[in-house]
């Protein structure tokens, strides 16, 4: 019975998220009531209170779900001594390209910017190979990353042309060889 209950709360969580990535495509979430949410994902408004306290905790709850699979993902291939390479990189871009509409509003204006962080405080785990200045590297690591996630928005945006093996390349030579190396 126990699994029977666990499988309706997945459907309804995953309906929940649909609907929040639907409204997200359409407005900012301080916009999105959870009516509009409720309505959208064809739940009572008792179901999503019984999982959570708002429209904010929902989108948190997704981000936080977006983090967790990424670090799981990072933690499994990277380790403190060994740089990302393009097979990782490659990775989580598949990963991002198979959640595109979720990643898109993730990173897009209709959200807050705290997946925006978040993703960068978990990108600041792989460990970049460069000699600069100690007081020069976190201004480095802070240029690659937000350039990184820029690429990544414009290139779900644009409909994921390049492939993923294609762009963790283009994006691994513009970190360790520079813009020149073009």
């Amino acid at each position: 019975m126990k699994e029977k209950t666990d499988r309706r709360v997945k459907y309804t969580k995953a309906l929940l998220k649909e609907a929040l990535v639907e409204l997200l495509k359409e407005r900012h979430i301080s916009k999105i009531s959870v009516t509009a949410l409720c309505e959208a994902a064809d739940v009572n408004r008792s179901t999503f209170y019984a999982h959570y306290t708002d429209q904010f905790d929902l989108l948190r709850q997704v981000e936080g779900e977006v983090i967790a699979n990424l670090k799981s993902f990072l933690e499994q291939y990277v380790d403190d001594r060994m740089p990302i390479t393009e097979q990782n990189l490659k990775g989580i871009l598949e990963y991002a390209k198979s959640n595109a509409d979720l990643f898109m509003v993730l990173l897009g204006e209709n959200c807050d910017h705290a997946f925006h962080y978040d993703l960068m405080e978990l990108v600041k785990l792989i460990p970049f190979q460069y000699n600069a200045k100690e007081s020069q590297k976190e201004y480095l690591l802070t240029f690659a990353i937000t350039g990184c996630i820029s690429v990544l928005y414009k290139w779900l945006v644009e409909g994921r042309k390049e492939t993923p093996e294609e762009m963790a390349n283009l994006v691994l030579k513009v970190i360790y060889n520079g813009l020149l190396s073009f």
